[in-house]
């Protein structure tokens, strides 16, 4: 039996248990920012080579960096989807079968296969101009749709327990784990919280890199001003969790966990 993982660019992880294939917020298309200004459009040939089998697909929120590419990745393997009222109503109006399509909330408890989930409150910072990106979805909302049209309503984080092992992804509040998956560009203050509250034995950052430079250029490290920049993060890590393996993924390697 067999855990590995690969970090798929900004928030994506594929997690991998014994041929079973869960992932959350796969995002490969990629628009550059001059293509923000203009209905964003998928394309399915990076999902094809990227993600070519799934079996579950989980979304922390509905912006447009995390759920672009869910609908063909859904087409194109026929997995199931879990995440919030948004991200349920997005799917389904971009033709995603209704059977593919699972609604969820904090508290909830999932069996996905190899997969046991614990839905519980996700991280999510401010973001400039928020109300254009956060809230009810736009009434009479039809494709293509426009950046601004994936709205958040909530931020989902999972406690996903597969053989043996314990992984935290995307949590607003600490609980005991073993392998932490975490965004950059949070407060100093979270991070330390985070890291003395699960006391992981490897932590992984994700959500650091530039996405809208695209899967053929190489990744490039972005920075928020008054954020902790990865390097920042990497050394508040071995200095409050002394002898935690920190990996910083290289985008689509596969490691073992």
């Amino acid at each position: 039996m067999s855990l590995c993982f690969r970090w798929l660019g900004g928030a994506g992880v594929e997690l991998k248990a014994n041929g079973q294939v869960l992932a959350l917020d796969p995002f490969f298309t990629r628009p550059a920012i001059f293509e923000l200004l203009r209905p964003v459009k998928p394309d399915p040939s990076l999902v094809v080579e990227n993600l070519p089998e799934c079996h579950f697909v989980l979304v922390t929120h509905s912006h447009y960096d995390h759920l672009l590419d869910v609908p063909d990745v859904l087409h194109h393997t026929g997995a199931a989807a879990y995440g919030s009222r948004n991200t349920c109503q997005l799917l389904r109006l971009l033709e995603v079968p209704a059977s593919q399509v699972h609604q969820i909330g904090v508290g909830e408890d999932l069996s996905l296969g190899e997969f046991k989930i614990q839905v519980i409150a996700g991280q999510h910072s401010e973001i400039p101009f928020g109300r254009l990106f956060n809230g009810n979805l736009r009434p009479g909302l039809h494709p293509p749709l426009r950046v601004q049209d994936y709205r958040m309503d909530l931020c989902l984080g999972y406690c996903i327990s597969v053989l043996g092992v314990r992984l935290l992804v995307c949590a607003a509040e600490p609980q005991p784990t073993d392998v932490l998956f975490a965004v950059v560009q949070e407060s100093k203050e979270y991070y330390q919280c985070l890291f003395r509250g699960a006391q992981p034995h490897t932590f992984i950052p994700i959500h650091w890199d530039i996405f809208t430079r695209p899967l053929r250029k190489p990744m490039k490290r972005f920075t928020r001003p008054g954020r902790m920049t990865l390097r920042q993060l990497t050394r508040l890590a071995r200095n409050t969790l002394p002898g935690v393996n920190v990996i910083i993924p290289e985008i689509f390697r596969e490691y073992e966990i």
